[in-house]
């Protein structure tokens, strides 16, 4: 009799064991599904409770299940933006895609995105666009955000869009995180370089085709510096008759990006701000794919920033920038620039089919638009002799007239005919990159759970910690500048483990907690 009530409460533990065993796991895959930040948290302390060892729940989340998907098809999406306002989005599902097997991500960043309106038909432009053929030969999902005016490639609405569109991504459909690249064409060539200097931590690597590294600076105010392109590959292509970006232009901006120690594979081409050598590159993109996966755990990394915001580089962070003189090997790369361009200080909205060209937006700032009182809203129909209906025919203008030229541009506004005047402005003289505050810098090498940074200008930082770059049966020791600032051991962490993988979505980073150093 007793042996029977024993044998009764031993099946009630193991069933209670095996409930609870499968009740984090049921609760882990609502956690993943869910998109509501205050249900996380609740869900994170649940899992928490039940105490699985991390090794379980990290294995748990390398082995996520993804549902199937149309093949071979361009699927449109929209999502809403920190901004408030929904933007379409278009992914490409290649015809090799299998729901069990991890793919390569691409994501395309388009031109003119400073334009006011998204392009009327995203599906249509990624239909046309130069990738798709490529991507279906090579097994790659591409990802296709738009972009605008108040969103851009440069801006935190634009920006954040994109993170989030990658997160999207990895959640219905199974990316290979350590393959993830950004690839663009004039303002999104302009933005991979943006992206390689600021926050390459999603991405393996980087393709800027005739675009310039400095926008992001210029035009954004971000803290760009050459010395973080050392971090992640970037493939950087110019073309001698670009209008924009031409390689005269372009190439002493690449010298003094290598000079620093970027890690630019770099080609030049005949032809005019035009994706024309396709056939030449797209097969080396392939390769370049191939060849250079993330690699999560580089035992080297040198980052300089001047925003905290963007001061993590893989599993290093400068949290904070002091104003102490800078170490004498804390060197500014940059150099002059001179914009030659005819640039009369505006934005047309392309979505306008009527007579003329419509301005969608002036940019701010010392421009001839602003100075001869052009308005969003006004129809330009002739430039002098010109008459004005596309692009080309203003681009027909501009290379008629010289710096100091006199201009008459004929306008409709309000349904009244107006003539402004002024002269043609410039050239302009600037720096590749603003230098408005002081930038902090560190350099840093891992060798075992030995980490050892030559800092300048460092506050604070942190040591991202995962299992398979230190060991945690052993202490992690941290030297700056010669000196021991921390040697203790690695205490792993659930929750920072689920909250760092809800965040990132990345399977391959999955960090088990953080050391936090005050210098």
């Amino acid at each position: 009799m007793k042996s029977g009530i024993w044998l009764t409460i031993v099946m009630v533990l193991i069933i209670s064991t095996a409930a609870v065993g499968n009740d984090w796991r049921a609760t882990l895959d609502e956690l993943v599904a869910t998109e509501n930040p205050e249900k996380r948290g609740e869900l994170i302390g649940q899992i928490a409770g039940t105490a699985p060892a991390w090794s379980e729940v990290a294995a748990y989340l390398k082995r996520l299940s993804y549902p199937p998907v149309p093949v071979d098809t361009f699927l449109l999406d929209s999502t809403v933006c920190i901004d408030g306002v929904t933007r379409p989005f278009v992914v490409y599902v290649p015809p090799a895609y299998d729901p069990k097997v991890s793919r390569p991500l691409i994501v395309a960043l388009h031109g003119g995105v400073s334009r006011g309106n998204i392009h009327s038909d995203p599906v249509g432009y990624a239909r046309e666009h130069y990738l798709p053929a490529w991507a279906k030969e090579g097994g790659y999902l591409l990802l296709f955000p738009f972009g605008q005016q108040g969103a851009t490639w440069w801006d935190k609405v634009g920006m954040a869009n994109i993170k989030n569109l990658i997160r999207h991504v990895k959640r219905h459909y199974h990316v290979d995180d350590d393959r993830v690249y950004m690839a663009g064409f004039s303002d999104g060539g302009s933005a991979a370089f943006l992206q390689a200097m600021l926050d390459p931590n999603d991405y393996a690597g980087f393709f800027a085709l005739n675009g310039h590294m400095g926008v992001g600076s210029l035009d954004g105010n971000l803290p760009l510096y050459a010395v973080n392109m050392a971090n992640t590959p970037i493939y950087a292509i110019t073309s001698d008759m670009d209008y924009y970006y031409p390689t005269h232009i372009m190439r002493p901006t690449i010298e003094m990006a290598l000079e620093a120690g970027a890690d630019i594979v770099y080609h030049e081409h005949e032809g005019p701000h035009e994706f024309t050598y396709g056939d030449y590159e797209l097969p080396l993109f392939a390769q370049f794919i191939e060849r250079h996966p993330r690699d999560p755990f580089p035992p080297h990394i040198t980052w300089e920033t001047a925003d905290s915001r963007f001061g993590t580089c893989r599993w290093f962070a400068i949290d904070e920038i002091t104003l102490e003189s800078p170490a004498a090997w804390h060197r500014d790369y940059n150099i002059p620039m001179v914009d030659s361009l005819i640039t009369i200080g505006f934005v047309d909205d392309n979505t306008y089919e009527g007579r003329g060209m419509l301005v969608g937006s002036v940019i701010d700032g010392e421009t001839m638009a602003n100075e001869i009182g052009l308005l969003p809203g006004d129809i330009i129909t002739a430039a002098n002799e010109f008459k004005i209906d596309s692009t080309r025919d203003l681009r027909d203008f501009k290379a008629s007239v010289t710096f100091g030229d006199s201009v008459a541009f004929s306008i409709r506004r309000n349904d009244k005919e107006l003539l402004l005047t002024g002269e043609i402005m410039g050239p302009r003289q600037f720096m590749l990159f603003k230098r408005d505050v002081p930038s902090a810098a560190a350099r840093v090498t891992a060798l075992g759970n030995r980490v050892e940074i030559e800092s300048s200008r460092v506050g604070a930082i942190r040591i991202l910690i995962h299992p398979d770059m230190f060991r945690l049966d052993q202490n992690l020791a941290v030297i700056v500048n010669g000196k021991t600032v921390y040697d203790a051991p690695i205490e792993p962490d659930l929750k920072y483990m689920l909250r760092n993988f809800m965040d990132n979505r990345d399977s391959s980073l999955l960090y088990v907690g953080e050391v936090e150093i005050n210098l």
